[in-house]
């Protein structure tokens, strides 16, 4: 892993951790707890049987381990609690799921980052794989404008791959640059950050794979669309605004020790960031002015991704905290925070998104799954 700044390391050291991910073993004697706690082993081999019975193709799997309320629950109109937790596992080994974001088919895509592969789960748990021709291991992933799905790759590209799994890969300008987050611009482009070392570039490629860069002050880790019709970026200890024709502005954020790492647009007009730095949740209005939250857990490790609900709130993911385990946090317009830990030892959530189910869904590099998290909504 590259040691050469504060920022390469909170850019790297997420990717380095899931490399040390449990191992096949580990993972089947977790699940085979699981299923034991659920009392559904009976009900699991006659969907395995099923399967088996109608051809099912291999990378395709459906069904999950388990199902576990989370801390604080809260009863919905439906009887359904928020923070029920459900995990469903991939059916290759290894694989260290990454990103994640809604399709345009009603389907959730996820990045497989350590096997070349793009996977989509539909909000039922049943599983798909794309290997990627390249072999290029993939990380962030979102939703193009031209019904695509764009992801960032780890050799110097940017990957589309169409909802019938047709991928396409564009080579970057920039030698040896990588590009860590990527995002659909309100200009009908994609925009994604690149934090190479010494100097980091803010990029846009057009659905057609015209690649442009722009030079921000710091090195760019996330990119995000404002609800300013800019783009919004974490650099540095400061946040960066970008417009579609490249005019660059950098609010720095005054607590010492600052990191801020992803961001996204919330529900009440503002941008939401995680600070990895000072272990806080930050807002930060569109002219600029910052205020933090802390989040409750004394010791957590690695605050990940932050998306919004669709319950008018914020979800983030803790990769890993005091105990070890990772959790899903939630954190209200006006600071409150909540947190659901992970009911499986080992999970380290990454990624995560609204899905079109009216839940949040979320990759597990831990336990090589993908989460589901009701909102309550």
């Amino acid at each position: 892993m590259t040691e050469h700044t504060i920022v390469s390391q909170r850019v790297h050291h997420q990717h380095a951790r899931v490399g040390n991910a449990a191992g096949p073993a580990l993972r089947s004697k977790l699940l085979g707890r699981a299923q034991a706690q659920l009392r559904a082993a009976a009900l699991l081999l006659a969907v395995v049987l099923l399967l088996a019975a109608c051809g099912s193709q291999p990378g395709t799997t459906s069904g999950s381990p388990g199902t576990t309320p989370g801390a604080a629950n809260t009863p919905t109109s439906g009887g359904q609690p928020a923070g029920t937790i459900t995990e469903f596992p991939l059916p290759s080994a290894n694989s260290a799921p990454d990103g994640i974001t809604a399709g345009p088919d009603g389907n959730l895509w996820f990045t497989e980052s350590q096997i070349a592969k793009i996977g989509r789960i539909t909000p039922g748990g049943q599983i798909t794989e794309f290997p990627i021709p390249s072999n290029d291991l993939p990380y962030a992933i979102t939703a193009g404008p031209d019904g695509n799905l764009w992801f960032r790759a780890a050799s110097n590209q940017i990957g589309r791959i169409t909802p019938a799994g047709q991928v396409t890969e564009f080579p970057l300008p920039t030698v040896s640059s990588s590009s860590d987050s990527i995002t659909a611009g309100p200009d009908g482009n994609l925009w994604f950050a690149e934090p190479a070392y010494p100097k980091g570039k803010i990029g846009r490629i057009t659905p057609a794979g015209q690649v442009t860069e722009f030079l921000p002050s710091q090195i760019p880790f996330a990119i995000t669309t404002g609800p300013d019709g800019n783009l919004w970026f974490t650099e540095g200890n400061q946040i960066g605004r970008i417009t579609t024709n490249g005019q660059i502005t950098g609010f720095p954020i005054s607590a010492p020790g600052s990191g801020p790492t992803s961001i996204t647009a919330g529900p009440d007009g503002n941008l939401w960031f995680t600070d990895q730095g000072n272990n806080q949740i930050g807002r930060i209005t569109t002219n600029g002015q910052v205020t933090e939250f802390p989040v409750p857990s004394p010791s957590s490790y690695l605050l990940g991704d932050i998306t919004a609900g669709p319950d008018g709130n914020l979800w983030f993911t803790e990769f890993e905290s005091a105990s070890g385990t990772g959790q899903i946090g939630r954190i209200t317009p006006g600071g409150q925070v909540t947190l659901f830990p992970l009911p499986m030892s080992g999970s380290k959530p990454g990624g995560i998104t609204a899905g079109p189910d009216g839940n949040l869904w979320f990759t597990d590099a831990g336990l090589g799954q993908i989460g589901r998290i009701t909102s309550g909504k």
